[in-house]
């Protein structure tokens, strides 16, 4: 197993990638053909679970893509899970502590590096038992910084081995600065996304980031990031139906339909 997106990582080379929250396979086997880095399947937040997970990891087989789960929790049954499915690396929510990362990292590795337990079911599938000789290496472990605790502790965070990134969830970064929803123009989100990219610079891991939209994920790789998300398969649907109606009715773009919630 080769994680083509972690070795971009590791050569500090750009990356972006593609966020899943429909349990679409047809979308997912679209999205993972339009030339991206990696796509990841959101257990948290999107709508799917882990059944729709099982029929969407195949639909990346076969193309230069990773695929990436974000877990629902920092849980050892739900990394293992995700891993035994076939993704090629975890992006962890709320790791606070340094105790949350090593508790994930556990849970991304076989002994003697973690705890891991045995049973790789489709990567054995498609692999064999080779699988397991690489999977240590080659599995991402990424940590979200998002909230003000994970703020406070994140030189320890950073510092522990086996993480392979930090990845900011700005809605969240937001609510755990005490700022308002998406005013990322702050000057306290600034400087917590500052630390947080001077952070995995010095112990020399990859920053990621969840990009809303095209223009956000290259500001963010202007700043520093290693890798971003260009939008969601949400946004991709909602842009392409208003691109549609405005020009439909013949409207200009100042005079497009405002899309109506987010992602």
């Amino acid at each position: 197993m080769l994680n083509l997106a972690l070795q971009k990582w590791r050569a500090k080379e750009s990356s972006l990638g593609i966020w899943s929250n429909l349990p679409d396979i047809h979308m997912a086997e679209m999205l993972c053909r339009m030339e991206v880095d990696w796509i990841c399947f959101d257990l948290q937040h999107g709508l799917m679970d882990y059944s729709d997970l099982t029929r969407l990891l195949p639909a990346v087989t076969g193309v230069p893509v990773t695929p990436l789960v974000r877990v629902a929790a920092n849980q050892p049954d739900q990394i293992g899970k995700a891993l035994d499915a076939g993704a090629q690396g975890v992006i962890v929510p709320m790791v606070n502590t340094a105790e949350d990362a090593r508790r994930a990292i556990s849970a991304c590795r076989y002994p003697p590096m973690g705890s891991r337990s045995c049973g790789p079911m489709r990567d054995a599938m498609l692999e064999g038992p080779g699988y397991l000789a690489t999977a240590n290496e080659q599995v991402a472990c990424l940590m979200m910084i998002e909230t003000e605790e994970g703020l406070r502790n994140l030189e320890e965070i950073a510092a522990v081995e086996g993480v392979d990134g930090l990845f900011v969830g700005p809605m969240d970064l937001c609510y755990g600065l005490g700022l308002a929803p998406g005013n990322f123009a702050d000057p306290a989100f600034g400087t917590a996304i500052a630390n947080i990219l001077k952070a995995c610079e010095t112990h020399d891991l990859a920053s990621g980031i969840f990009g809303y939209n095209a223009e956000m994920a290259a500001d963010s790789m202007k700043k520093g990031f290693t890798f971003a998300s260009i939008g969601t398969d949400i946004s991709f649907i909602r842009a392409g139906a208003l691109q549609a109606l405005t020009t439909a009715r013949g409207e200009d773009a100042a005079d497009a339909p405002k899309a109506r919630g987010g992602y």
